[in-house]
């Protein structure tokens, strides 16, 4: 779709987010008018969508939602922020998502292009900014980096050029049924929205993906997919999952010619993404850990075994080394009900010797209690509760872990929010017993 094929079209902007707002910005400034669709200014906003002849869908509305698909039928055009970009960009899209990861590899993709392409690459979407606002400064010159959530690939028409699939488990789940804000209905349609960004994909293109969705991707749209192997490297990063990360983010950047001794270069100077497993300090010898982007079971688990167990083998001036697990965990865990399965996790916390306690919070606590048992796991009311506790219980070269496994929203605005919250009452915490 063009800038002209738009104009005096009758157009909704549904949702005035993040990207919402940014969509509404772009459409102005190409002096193309457009009515916003959002419940703080109207409660009955989703009975006006049938009036329009165009709507941009903001990723917090749901795809399948009844009154989107009776506009649909009506006749209007269901577009999106990432749909228009992809219309308009002129240049390579590296396309990254997957249920967790995603941040992690896009930022390390963005790294290591930089060591050739410099300031011809940018970094949009879920991380950085939103894709549109970026648009003006690219040339066909030009590589964009776009991590993308499973909401904005579900209707995606078109794919990029190099697609990326970390590791893809069942998230956004909508327990309810009832269509609420950033989820999906069921599986299937989950999966399905994650591997749309390689159906379109033609001969030309690539797709480097984790090798557990191998058989569930290999017949899947037209271009040469990659299955990389665990790699050896020196890294910051902990644990396996993180490994993985870098394997996927070392073959996107061979396809796109960066050398082996520039990626190198670039894994080792990457220090990680705030909110996951981010080193927060040491007090007393307790190391805490702030892994509030784990909003889910599976991101928990991984998180766990970057100190439950004997951490990868990285490469050094020495050669292979192998560091030790940490002598104990103690993790906070718990959110709001996203519908997931915690049987796993729990299995296994409580085979794990090394996880001493499991501090539970907000709305699944008791849910969770039930399955961890009276032994390892305590409830509490408050964040702050919960590290006090676990603080004073802490011995020296043991971790506090924030690994929440669920969504914030009970507690706290967002992941981020519950993130920064963290790591202001660390910050607080005494030096002294």
């Amino acid at each position: 779709m063009s800038i002209n094929e738009l104009k005096n079209k009758k157009i909704a902007v549904l949702g005035l987010a993040r990207e919402g707002l940014s969509t509404l910005k772009f459409l102005r400034k190409n002096k193309i008018k457009a009515d916003v669709l959002d419940i703080r200014f109207d409660k009955n906003y989703v009975d006006k969508l049938s009036r329009y002849e165009m709507i941009f869908r903001t990723p917090g509305f749901p795809r399948l939602h009844p009154k989107l698909i009776q506009a649909e039928k009506k006749g209007s055009a269901i577009s999106s922020h990432t749909k228009l970009f992809f219309d308009l960009c002129p240049t390579t899209i590296i396309g990254i998502t997957g249920t967790k990861g995603k941040t992690t590899i896009a930022s390390l993709i963005y790294e290591m292009l930089k060591t050739k392409f410099g300031k011809k690459v940018f970094l949009a979407g879920n991380i950085g900014k939103p894709a549109l606002d970026i648009l003006p400064k690219l040339n066909k010159n030009s590589l964009v980096v776009l991590e993308l959530s499973s909401f904005q690939l579900q209707d995606l028409h078109k794919s990029p050029q190099v697609a990326v699939i970390t590791n893809v488990t069942l998230d956004h789940m909508d327990p309810s049924g009832k269509f609420a804000p950033a989820t999906h209905q069921n599986a299937f349609e989950y999966f399905k929205a994650k591997l749309n960004i390689i159906k379109h994909q033609s001969k030309k293109d690539f797709a480097v993906i984790h090798p557990s969705l191998k058989s569930k991707t290999k017949n899947i749209g037209k271009s040469k997919k990659i299955y990389p192997s665990l790699l050896s490297v020196e890294t910051k990063l902990k644990g396996k999952h993180n490994l993985e990360n870098i394997a996927l983010a070392w073959q996107t950047a061979r396809v796109l010619k960066i050398s082996d001794k520039e990626i190198t270069k670039a894994v080792k100077k990457f220090k990680g993404i705030e909110h996951r497993l981010e080193f927060v300090k040491k007090i007393n010898g307790v190391d805490f850990y702030n892994d509030s982007a784990a909003t889910n079971p599976d991101a928990t688990l991984a998180a766990l075994k970057a100190f439950d167990e004997p951490i990868h083998p990285v490469r050094g001036r020495e050669g292979s080394q192998r560091a030790s697990a940490s002598n104990g965990v103690h993790l906070i865990l718990g959110g709001s009900d996203k519908g997931l399965n915690y049987k796993k996790l729990a299995k296994y916390i409580l085979k794990s010797k090394n996880i001493k306690t499991v501090a539970l919070i907000g709305q699944i606590k008791n849910k969770l209690h039930k399955q961890i048992g009276v032994e390892k796991s305590k409830r509490f009311k408050t964040l702050k509760d919960a590290v006090l506790t676990l603080f004073k219980k802490s011995d020296k070269n043991e971790v506090v872990l924030l690994s929440p496994g669920a969504a914030s929203f009970d507690m706290f605005q967002s992941y981020i929010h519950r993130g920064d919250e963290f790591k202001k009452l660390v910050q607080q915490l005494q030096r002294r017993r």
